[in-house]
């Protein structure tokens, strides 16, 4: 398309008539702020800016992408979440507003063991958003829990790599070890318990891959043709990831023998220290997931909470 006159408004305007259909308003604002390098409410409040033939171009090749359903946090290279911005990219899923519910769960009940020793892991952690809005939290909250220690995994390198960066973007990274592992191996494995402690209270969160085959196939093409499969997509029903969760779980109980509190007569009954988990899941989820966990915990302690689309959404279960 060529443009003649290289005032912002008229190029707004331009783009917005052709592709009204394929951009909203919204994006192509942003689009235009991450061209020019300006904040958006510049854009807003500068239409007669008159951009030079780089910022034109790069205008152009912004919304050409858009037009083949690139998701905007790629082409923008950030995604916002939390109040906070992250990094992202093709090897990172995009945060969800949805999630952000799961995040409010966890910092529920942390305000309920305020000042206790509490170790939170946070598995497939991705771009980091879960973990790091954790960490931010409770850092920017007027009674701070110093006694926190934040882990998370993922199986990816290149995943790890954007977590570590938007760690140290959010001035958290001091508090949060990143570990390649495939969920909870790495301690499995390791044998890593000495950091659990019966004194300790465990936190899990997961935002796993979810989708079955069958969603997945229907997805929109902004998320099929882009973003990483394996972040999305989990078996037939979608919980092949959580299942595989669910056995790692009886094996760290099983083997790491501080998830039990010390005994003064090695004769008396060992008492289980509790596992707190908080998982994400897909709506029409939720009598499969329960009948999983009931088969691998039978005495499991399980709760359903609804998104702000009144969606089940999230799993919080005592193990």
């Amino acid at each position: 398309m060529q443009i003649e006159n290289c005032k912002l408004v008229v190029i707004i305007k331009d783009y917005f008539s052709k592709y009204s259909s394929k951009i909203n308003h919204l994006d192509l604002e942003l689009l235009t702020s991450c061209a020019i390098g300006k904040p958006r409410e510049f854009v807003l409040a500068h239409p007669e800016y008159n951009l030079n033939k780089k910022q034109e171009e790069r205008i152009k090749k912004y919304a050409k992408r858009q037009l083949k359903h690139e998701p905007i946090a790629y082409i923008l290279g950030q995604k916002e979440f939390y109040g906070l911005d992250f990094k992202v990219n093709k090897h990172t899923l995009i945060p969800r507003p949805e999630t952000e519910h799961l995040v409010d769960a966890v910092i529920s009940n942390l305000q309920l063991v305020n000042n206790k020793k509490t170790i939170i892991i946070d598995i497939g952690t991705g771009s980091g958003n879960i973990i790091i809005s954790l960490a931010k939290n409770n850092e920017q909250r007027p009674t701070t829990n110093k006694k926190i220690r934040y882990f998370a995994t993922d199986i990816s390198k290149k995943a790890l790599s954007i977590a570590q960066h938007n760690a140290k973007k959010n001035k958290v990274n001091k508090k949060i070890k990143f570990i390649k592992s495939n969920l909870l191996d790495y301690f499995i494995k390791n044998k890593n318990c000495y950091m659990f402690h019966a004194s300790c209270s465990m936190i899990i969160v997961a935002n796993l891959p979810y989708l079955s085959k069958k969603i997945y196939s229907s997805s929109m093409p902004d998320v099929k043709n882009f973003e990483p499969r394996s972040a999305l997509l989990s078996g037939i029903d979608g919980l092949d990831h959580y299942e595989k969760l669910f056995q790692q779980l009886i094996l760290l109980r099983k083997n790491c023998f501080m998830f039990y509190p010390p005994r003064v007569d090695e004769r008396s009954p060992r008492v289980e220290a509790g596992v707190l988990c908080f998982m994400e899941i897909s709506p029409e989820q939720k009598s499969k997931i329960a009948k999983l966990i009931k088969k691998y915990f039978p005495n499991a302690n399980i709760e359903f909470q609804k998104d702000l689309a009144n969606k089940w959404r999230i799993v919080k279960l005592f193990i």
